[in-house]
């Protein structure tokens, strides 16, 4: 599947209305060469609740459809 976001970044967040979600989508064929980090960060999410590397760019809200 290839899946992409308007603005052409990933998604990476906690569910706005489910904190127990995570969430990892828009990678456009190539989130593969990113998977390392974004396997910290899902970890990072789903076992702290946070995550030390700047994901702020990667917030679901910020796409406008």
């Amino acid at each position: 599947m290839y899946a992409n976001t308007p603005d052409e970044h990933f998604v990476l967040a906690r569910h706005p209305e489910h904190a127990q979600v995570i969430v990892a989508c828009g990678f456009s064929g190539h989130g593969f060469k990113f998977v390392p980090v974004i396997g910290e960060i899902l970890a990072d999410l789903a076992i702290e609740g946070t995550t030390d590397h700047p994901i702020a760019l990667f917030d679901p809200r910020r796409v406008r459809v």
